[in-house]
């Protein structure tokens, strides 16, 4: 009994029972945070289907796109709660993917040169002849020539867009309200600085976070406040701003300037330079980790400095190309780079290789968090019906065929043939209910499937009048389900005839 007790106080002491066989400092194996699901996308870099995969299980694919997305240049917008995803291609065409549905929107009526979006579905592009220019996934519905030339673009969750641009010595800020062709306020910084030179910075730097935008002009550091476009920031940074990266809180800026081998950190909060990082070279360009933890700054040939957040202080140096994907921050905060034809993914903190996907280069390589991919209940996808609901009028009970005929006198018909009775084997595709009849035209307008188009019912709720756009019935879900994706367009299936 002594000896097990003299033991287990000698095991005690030493704190080690567990600790030798695990790696410690920079050779620990990185984890991901806990929340919604880690996922890797990938496409072919020429086109192809999108796939994603729950990392780090790479080799198993969770969900696959039902059509061919174009080369792409850049992510640029996710949106959790509709599942779309903005990109723009190697055209210069804004691309819309449905991650619910898996269908994928190209926008090819213009070309543009800057490109934003708060939620993934409404796209703004500034096109090649000065226009602004909205997307949404029911078509292009605005478009507006600024007063003057617009450099920088900031979609709103709101709706709003705020957008920068230069004129002679001057930073101009404003914000227009789709569809309103007017702008509705504005700010301006003097800059000293000459026209051109502050539009390309304008282009090069522009970014937002939070409740702040952030501009690069010139040799200054330009905030502005969203919620009332007030001035929330404007540093003199002594050299010309070449790129600007903000923390995901946005409580830091990390500015990268012409000539300096330093970062030069600016607090929102101190609302000046707090401090500085030392570079082993010159940053042409910035790319934040989505969490924060890493920042990667572009060097000259093929270097990119990596920078741990949590100590402000380069961890090492990794030789890979720069591309719009990659070098990537995943999940666990590794860093996926190319080798050659693979892809590598490097520790985060000793830059060791961790593993390599072998001709990963040839993908174009996206990461995000969401719970989207997970099996659905099939009740989520049923209507919600009430026992005691008013009964519907009789413009909702009838199809518009049956409709002419009574509108016109003809008999009704009797119970076997009215809609809102759920014969067995009937499906209708539903696409939108919409309390605007021109609005609801205009949808089932653009939709064609199988030489069919959508038809317009209309029912009262709470005084007002409601129209829906449906195709079908359909004699089985699989073909009502068939319908919709072929639509490319947002739709859910219900038993029975509307």
């Amino acid at each position: 009994m002594r000896t097990l007790l003299a033991s287990a106080l000698v095991l005690l002491a030493c704190g080690c029972a567990d600790g030798s066989s695990r790696p410690s400092g920079a050779d620990a194996p990185p984890s991901v945070p806990a929340g919604p699901d880690p996922i890797v996308l990938r496409v072919a870099r020429n086109g192809g289907f999108l796939t994603a995969a729950r990392y780090p299980a790479l080799d198993t694919t969770v969900w696959r796109s039902s059509a061919l997305l174009p080369a792409l240049d850049r992510m640029v917008a996710f949106g959790a709660d509709d599942g779309y995803l903005a990109a723009i291609d190697t055209s210069g065409a804004p691309v819309r993917i449905d991650l619910r549905l898996g269908t994928v929107t190209t926008l090819r009526s213009d070309t543009v040169r800057v490109v934003s979006s708060a939620d993934g579905g409404s796209i703004f592009g500034l096109n090649t002849a000065g226009e602004i220019v909205r997307f949404t996934p029911s078509g292009g519905d605005w478009r507006m020539k600024p007063a003057l030339p617009a450099q920088a673009l900031f979609a709103q969750a709101d709706g709003s867009l705020i957008v920068a641009g230069a004129r002679k010595d001057r930073v101009i800020v404003w914000r227009v309200r789709p569809p309103q062709q007017t702008v509705s306020d504005s700010l301006s910084f003097a800059i000293g600085d000459d026209e051109r030179a502050i539009a390309d910075a304008l282009q090069r730097t522009a970014g937002g976070v939070g409740d702040r935008v952030f501009v690069g002009a010139g040799e200054n550091v330009l905030a502005v406040r969203t919620r009332d476009l007030g001035k929330a920031l404007d540093v003199d940074m002594g050299d010309p701003v070449r790129a600007i990266a903000a923390t995901p809180s946005g409580d830091r800026l990390f500015v990268a300037l012409a000539g300096e081998e330093v970062l030069r950190i600016v607090d929102r909060f101190e609302e000046g330079i707090t401090g500085k990082i030392s570079l082993p070279g010159e940053a042409r360009a910035l790319r934040m980790d989505p969490l924060g933890r890493t920042m990667l700054a572009r060097g000259n040939g093929d270097s990119v400095f990596v920078v741990s957040l949590a100590t402000d202080e380069v961890v090492g140096v990794i030789r890979t190309a720069w591309r719009g994907d990659l070098p990537l921050v995943l999940p666990d905060a590794s860093i996926a780079h190319t080798r050659g034809a693979d892809v590598v993914f490097a520790h985060p903190r000793s830059l060791k290789d961790m593993r390599t996907v072998a001709g990963g280069a040839s993908s174009f390589w996206h990461t995000l968090r969401w719970n989207g991919f997970r099996p659905r209940a099939a009740g989520l996808d049923q209507p919600v019906q009430f026992r005691t609901s008013a009964p519907r009028d009789s413009a909702d009970l009838f199809p518009d065929s049956v409709r002419a005929t009574t509108d016109s006198g003809g008999a009704r018909p009797d119970s076997a043939g009215m809609a809102g009775t759920a014969a067995p084997g009937q499906f209708t595709v539903s696409f939108a209910a919409i309390l605007d009849e021109a609005q609801a035209r205009s949808l089932a307008a653009r939709i064609r499937v199988d030489g069919q188009s959508p038809r317009i019912t209309s029912s009262e709720r709470a005084g007002k009048t409601l129209y829906r756009v449906v195709l079908g019935p359909f004699s089985s879900r699989a073909d009502a389900e068939r319908v919709g994706r072929a639509s490319g367009q947002s739709y859910w299936i219900f038993e029975g005839v509307p």
